[in-house]
């Protein structure tokens, strides 16, 4: 949907929750980002980054203790008590990293691994929570890639990458503090190689960004292409498009090849710069020292302890820049994923209403076009009573399945409104559209799992009793039973395991269970043996009986015993009335109804 179908249904005075236009951007920078992602996990998480500062600042102990002793001795002023203090707090700063570092490990690990559990969760609601448009035109690699990849990328920067850059950033910092209290001038050499190092580090960041973030992108289109190819290999397979002939798929690995080969090329070697610029702090604070020594200006114990801390900056500094693809790998990831927030759901009524009354359906002049500007439905009215039986007819590519989308609102109309119970749908919410409805689509999707699972997808807490009861209503019982585990049978990816007659009874079985006044029902037996097309048959019947029920009819007896019939032409209705009254006017029905009954007769004879 559109931010414009927002703007104008806000105008129409539907009540809504969130537009494109108040929703603030779901990215608001690499932490802030996570810190949301991470819900009430964030808490325990910002105290893993605070303990891994504390870690750092126990690694700073025995430098400090370092300095003050060396100071000492310089000076001759160190006593014996002191010495004993010294080793003490030598070994208080060593015990402190390792209590600090398991602590903040802990917590980062178990913070992350719940948090991005959480993010996933979270994503997953707000996707369903999208008209199945916007789903569809990400596609599915893409939403897949935000909902693997790139929060495998953001776990692994949770809790390793920012965990170590706090570490990695405290200590030296600490450290250039300490130096400031022993030489103001010597400490601004020692972070002066730093500071010329940050306008490289940060296009660096920039431009890695960017990279990340298109190559992203791209992996999301080569597991797009991925996803088709094993959906379709049945077909790639009979046509043989495979190996070199695969020339679509093979497009997208080579672009993804290219952007790794660009981000390699160009960045590794600006990467290795700025990691010697820092390093040049080093030979940088030795000339310092030895040009000041000599000219006096400092002496021997300033100079050593220079020369001790040096060292001590810099290694955490490099293991910043030698991350940065990390960090800019999990800064891309998050964009993705709050490119998917960022899209608007379907409005919802702030205010939750009594709900459908009855089980009626009522289009009032609904226009819809999945393309905006190309309506497949024209103006279309259509009155549903309750607890009677519409069928839709015509041409394929009339609009007939788009209206069953449009009733169960996986989309929202142009203009016009759809009705349940004359409540217009998109005063309701998806909870009270969706208790009110039941699908039956000619494409029957079963998840992983065991029958038993995909049955009781119909109803929340089903017992063993209706789920059973509600198979053999759907004629399914018997085939169940006769498979090896019965209903606890592995049904494989998409139903793959069952034949097609088979998945069609287990999702009717499942719309049984859930028991909706109003069944949307897109009848599609044709390409099944008559053995199977009998029993669906009669799983229908069942599903239907004593329900307001809406019927994409493809059999001549569904036709014939519908209270109305609709025959559809280019997205408008163009006739309506019972079997007989069509038939009699001599139209579009009539011929249409002659022409299915010379097809039942058509049969195969040899030459």
């Amino acid at each position: 949907m559109t931010a414009q179908h927002h703007d104008t249904q806000q105008e129409d005075g539907i009540p809504m929750t969130t537009t494109a236009a108040t929703q603030p951007a779901f990215y608001t920078g690499t932490v802030r980002t996570i810190w949301r992602l991470f819900g009430p996990h964030r808490r325990a998480f910002a105290v893993a980054l605070v303990t891994q500062v504390l870690m750092a600042m126990a690694a700073a102990v025995p430098v400090v203790t370092l300095v003050w002793a060396v100071e000492r001795i310089r000076t001759d002023t160190l006593e014996g008590g002191q010495v004993w203090l010294a080793i003490g707090l030598v070994l208080a700063g060593v015990a402190g990293q390792y209590v600090f570092g398991y602590i903040s490990n802990r917590l980062a690990w178990t913070a992350t691994f719940y948090g991005i559990g959480q993010a996933r969760t979270d994503t997953l609601k707000h996707v369903q929570r999208l008209p199945l448009g916007t789903v569809r035109d990400r596609g599915t690699g893409d939403v897949s890639t935000v909902l693997t990849s790139d929060m495998e990328a953001v776990s692994t920067y949770a809790h390793s990458g920012l965990p170590t850059w706090f570490r990695a950033v405290s200590l030296p910092v600490f450290i250039v503090a300490g130096l400031l209290t022993v030489d103001v001038p010597m400490a601004f050499v020692v972070a002066a190689s730093v500071a010329a190092s940050l306008p490289l580090y940060k296009w660096t960041s920039r431009y890695l960004g960017r990279q990340s973030l298109e190559r992203g992108n791209l992996i999301a289109t080569a597991n797009d292409r991925v996803i088709e190819y094993v959906q379709g290999i049945a077909v790639v397979r009979a046509f043989d498009r495979t190996g070199s002939r695969l020339n679509w798929f093979h497009d997208a690995v080579a672009d993804v090849r290219r952007i790794n080969e660009r981000l390699t090329v160009k960045l590794v070697p600006v990467a290795l710069l700025t990691m010697v610029i820092v390093e040049l702090g080093i030979p940088s604070t030795i000339g310092a020292l030895g040009y000041w020594y000599a000219d006096g200006r400092i002496d021997a114990g300033t100079v050593l302890i220079f020369l001790v801390l040096v060292l001590r900056v810099y290694p955490p500094l490099l293991q910043v820049v030698g991350s940065a693809e990390q960090s800019r790998m999990a800064e891309a990831a998050l964009r993705r994923i709050g490119a998917i927030h960022d899209l608007p759901p379907q409005p919802s009524p702030t205010e939750v209403g009594p709900g459908v009354s009855e089980p009626s359906i009522q289009l009032d002049d609904v226009t819809f076009g999945y393309v905006p500007g190309q309506p497949v439905v024209h103006g279309l009215s259509l009155q549903v009573p309750p607890k009677t039986m519409t069928a839709l007819v015509g041409p394929s590519g009339a609009g007939k399945s788009t209206v069953l989308a449009l009733i169960a609102r996986f989309w929202d109309v142009d203009d016009g409104a759809v009705r349940l119970g004359g409540e217009d749908v998109r005063d309701l919410t998806p909870e009270q559209v969706f208790d009110a409805i039941t699908v039956v689509f000619q494409d029957v999707y079963l998840f992983q799992g065991t029958i038993r699972d995909n049955i009781a997808f119909g109803r929340e807490g089903a017992t063993d009793e209706a789920i059973e009861g509600a198979a053999r209503q759907a004629q399914a019982h018997e085939f169940i039973t006769a498979l090896p585990q019965g209903y606890d049978t592995p049904v494989g990816e998409g139903g793959a395991s069952l034949s097609g007659g088979e998945r069609q009874r287990i999702s009717i079985a499942r719309a049984i269970l859930k028991d909706s006044p109003i069944v949307l029902l897109d009848e599609a037996t044709s390409a099944l043996d008559p053995i199977n097309e009998q029993a669906v048959q009669q799983a229908f019947a069942e599903l239907v009986r004593d329900r307001t029920v809406v019927v994409v009819a493809h059999r001549l007896s569904t036709i014939r015993s519908a209270d109305q019939i609709v025959v559809m032409d280019g997205g408008r209705a163009v006739e309506r009335g019972t079997h007989t009254d069509l038939l009699a006017a001599d139209g579009r029905y009539a011929r249409l109804w002659a022409e299915r009954e010379r097809a039942s007769s058509w049969r195969l004879a040899a030459s």
